[in-house]
């Protein structure tokens, strides 16, 4: 598959915006609890459903963020999560967009939920939702096996050239993130070079691990493991910038300067539309506050994951962009 794609997809972070749901005027603690009383909101626990197992990346990343917001609740309020998976996720985010928009039922949309979306394998669309805080927005990597005969992403390209439909790449199924990493880069540096699913990231890390394959794209906390004990390299993160728990991986743009080279996994907690703005707004302030924390960060940093803070309206920004990315990669993309 040969096709000329546009990858320029810049974060539009706007610090001094807030706007949408999100918008509010900077206030203090004591204010925000007299605003939260005047909404007479929240009275009862705030549930975030999470559309993925236990112990992966997005339910680590969102009960985390939620811990760190709880002491930002009135007295007697908490979150709860709870794990609803199944339909490559979209059986939780339907629970989500058919529960009463009153601001106790959460949800987390994610990079997933746009691609399905592009695909036409759902109508529910990433912009259905209001994103209140981000989670996690880790970039997605080249990981090949340590011996491998490329150490930088410029060698990679010129081996794959040199030995056209020789190279196999990992991916966790047609339409998942690292699938499209893969036909992205081989589409905008014209390389060939076979593709092969397995069930999730680490099975495919598993997979380079013994030689089945010479490498896959994933988010390097699968990988984490097999990077620290030197089974396996990263070539580079797909990304603009390096990832702050990774510092010595470089990124594409370093190698290919004129690139802006992105494709990221991301979560947002979010609330559904329709849900009151004067709630939104609340809850963007109480997780915004919670993710940018020290608590919070820290846990990601011992997680070996980052994530981008954004206002609501960013975030909405941020989300427009992702989508218009996905339509253009997966428009001759057939799903059966």
């Amino acid at each position: 598959m040969k096709k000329i794609i546009s990858l320029l997809l810049v974060l539009a972070m706007v610090g001094s915006l807030a706007a949408g749901c999100g918008k509010k005027e900077e206030k203090d603690a004591s204010t925000d609890k007299k605003e939260g009383a005047e909404l007479d909101y929240p009275k009862q626990n705030i549930n975030t459903i999470i559309q993925f197992s236990a112990g992966g990346p997005t339910d680590l990343s969102v009960r985390a963020a939620l811990d760190a917001a709880a002491p930002e609740l009135p007295s007697g309020v908490n979150f709860m999560a709870s794990n609803v998976t199944g339909g490559a996720g979209l059986v939780g985010l339907n629970q989500v967009a058919t529960s009463k928009t009153d601001g106790y039922t959460l949800g987390c949309i994610n990079v997933d939920l746009a691609i399905n979306y592009a695909l036409g394998r759902t109508d529910m669309s990433p912009e259905d939702f209001v994103p209140l805080a981000c989670s996690i927005g880790d970039p997605y990597a080249l990981v090949v096996k340590a011996d491998a005969p490329y150490d930088t992403m410029e060698e990679f390209v010129e081996y794959v050239k040199a030995h056209p439909g020789e190279i196999s790449i990992g991916d966790s199924g047609v339409g998942a993130a690292p699938y499209l990493s893969a036909i992205a880069v081989a589409d905008y540096f014209d390389l060939d070079y076979k593709q092969v699913s397995y069930d999730g990231s680490s099975d495919a890390v598993t997979a380079v691990v013994g030689g089945h394959i010479d490498g896959t794209y994933t988010q390097l906390s699968p990988a984490m493991g097999q990077l620290e004990a030197g089974g396996l390299k990263a070539i580079a993160t797909l990304s603009n910038d390096r990832i702050e728990a990774w510092p010595d991986i470089p990124t594409v743009k370093e190698t290919y300067p004129d690139v802006d080279f992105e494709i990221l996994g991301w979560v947002f907690i979010s609330a559904y539309k329709g849900t009151d703005s004067e709630i939104c707004g609340y809850l963007e302030d109480v997780l915004g506050k919670a993710v940018e924390s020290d608590e919070f960060q820290s846990t990601l940093k011992e997680l070996n994951m980052q994530n981008i803070p954004m206002t609501t309206e960013e975030a909405q920004d941020f989300i427009a962009e992702q989508l218009a990315f996905y339509k253009e990669l997966c428009k001759d993309i057939q799903v059966e």
